[in-house]
């Protein structure tokens, strides 16, 4: 985890000084339950990503996210908790409206793959997991002074499955639907610092450090 930070990191500065128009790199600790076909477990993830996008000429924002996850599957006896390490890469479009110089609407629609494996597992006794994730997110952003906040509504859907010895275990999203509040403190014009809040099918929080021009 911490050279997955370090290696972000020095990717994070690198892409700042090309000519991409936002640049985000993003720490969060969520929980959120899967269902495995009837059996309801926890998940439980730490999150390192990282963020960058072009503007288009229509205001629309074509981006793309990478990065890496450890993640707990909580079971009632805490020997049948199982942990994983894994990586992940999507793309997204992001379109903001301003509706005035202070209010605006936000959408986004996320499509992420994600693969891992146990954290103890190795060729001989091996546990891969694998998922596909679309995140769609509609938030109104209220800006005054160095400060925004921005509620927002967002439906998810996830299809994934752990292959071990035992099988394939396909799972999905218990609850598609969270909500929360993005909190953004504008270190100047285009450089902001957010905290963002869930609930509903995930729930925990996000932080973030961004640059958009």
């Amino acid at each position: 985890m911490r050279f997955s930070l370090f290696l972000l990191l020095g990717v994070c500065v690198n892409l700042a000084q090309a000519n991409w128009t936002g640049v985000e790199l993003s720490l969060s600790n969520t929980d959120s339950d899967w269902d495995f076909d009837g059996d309801t477990r926890e998940s439980q993830v730490d999150q390192i990503s990282l963020q960058i996008e072009e503007k288009t000429n229509s205001g629309m924002r074509i981006g793309a996210t990478f990065g890496h996850l450890s993640l707990r599957l909580v079971a009632d006896n805490p020997s049948d908790t199982r942990k994983f390490d894994a990586q992940f890469l999507g793309v997204y479009l992001r379109q903001p409206v301003a509706l005035t110089d202070s209010i605006e609407l936000h959408g986004q629609l996320n499509l992420r793959y994600a693969t891992g494996r146990e954290n103890d597992s190795d060729d001989d006794d091996r546990a891969d997991i694998d998922w596909s994730e679309i995140d769609l997110q509609f938030g109104l952003g209220w800006r005054f002074a160095q400060f925004r906040i921005m509620p927002f509504v967002t439906y998810s859907d996830i299809d994934g499955d752990i292959d071990d010895d035992l099988g394939t275990r396909i799972f999905e999203l218990d609850d598609p639907v969270s909500r929360g509040v993005a909190l953004d403190y504008f270190v100047d014009k285009t450089a902001f610092l957010r905290l963002e809040i869930y609930q509903g099918n995930r729930s925990g929080g996000y932080l973030t450090f961004a640059r958009r021009y």
